[in-house]
């Protein structure tokens, strides 16, 4: 049986491959460093806070804004979503490995 993604936000998604293509548009569809607003930001920030405490991550702080940005490494180029998180830290997360952590 496939997996399910809920969120505290109250969106649900029937499977991960649904929660994930629902966030590839949000993605693709802001420009690079443009924070997200409104519902996005919310299902975003919702998503980001289970994975973190699924995983045990610890925040600096809370986030405060969420954007697309590149992540690079040697021989890759990747669009992600970045964070901004209230004390000025930055960091960047892959929605898909979210995604896989917290559905049940």
């Amino acid at each position: 049986m496939a997996k399910s993604v809920t969120l505290s936000t109250g969106r649900t998604f029937p499977t991960v491959t649904a929660a994930k293509e629902h966030f590839a548009e949000i993605l693709n569809g802001q420009e690079l460093k443009q924070a997200f607003s409104g519902n996005e930001f919310a299902d975003i920030q919702a998503t980001y806070v289970a994975y973190c405490a699924k995983t045990d991550w610890p925040l600096p702080s809370a986030p405060a804004s969420f954007y697309p940005v590149h992540d690079r490494g040697p021989g890759y180029t990747t669009r992600c979503f970045g964070v901004t998180f209230e004390d000025g830290t930055t960091g960047n997360f892959s929605m898909d490995k979210a995604l896989r952590a917290i559905a049940a």
